[in-house]
């Protein structure tokens, strides 16, 4: 299917653009891409970005860690990377008819994946499983943007933060509305 309307399309390259920027350090063109899209004031430099970036999502420790399992767990269990979510989320995938790559490094679960995943469902017009998928597999985002808020050192991150919390606050209420 194709995007229905422009409303459609606008989704689809918000959830692109937040996927991107938390895959990977963000370039030149990320950086420009969201400073128009999301009307943002920033002095920080790209580079000052990228070392927040590396700081906040590559750094050993990985705190805060971008995984669902991590939010996602029954009672008495503990968080665990590969946990019950990550089985989940990539059954969700496959149920879609995505796998993913044998050379992608990244956890089913982990969020620039489960954007992506929003942006191809958006894309192709599957509004059901949108839906479905918002509400069981994207719902921890709030607070993982919360704790990014915490540990970002420059504005951007911070920024980037608040506002795909309000995108998916945002989303939420779409989809309550059509029940």
């Amino acid at each position: 299917m194709e995007i229905y309307d422009d409303e459609d399309a606008e989704r689809a390259v918000l959830y692109k653009l937040f996927s991107d920027l938390f895959m990977r350090e963000p370039t030149e063109e990320t950086l420009l891409q969201a400073k128009e899209l999301f009307q943002m004031k920033f002095d920080t430099s790209p580079d000052e970005i990228q070392k927040d970036f590396a700081r906040i999502f590559l750094s050993p420790d990985l705190h805060p860690a971008p995984y669902e399992s991590l939010y996602h767990f029954s009672v008495g269990e503990k968080p665990r990377l590969w946990g019950k979510a990550t089985e989940e989320v990539k059954a969700f995938y496959e149920s879609a008819g995505l796998t993913l790559d044998e050379e992608t490094t990244f956890i089913p679960d982990h969020l620039a994946l489960e954007l992506l995943f929003m942006n191809y469902l958006v894309q192709n017009g599957l509004v059901v499983q949108q839906k479905i998928f918002l509400r069981e597999h994207l719902f921890w985002v709030n607070e993982y943007c919360d704790e990014v808020q915490k540990h970002a050192a420059t504005p951007f991150y911070k920024e980037v933060a608040t506002i795909l919390k309000e995108f998916m606050l945002s989303e939420q209420e779409r989809y309550e509305r059509e029940d």
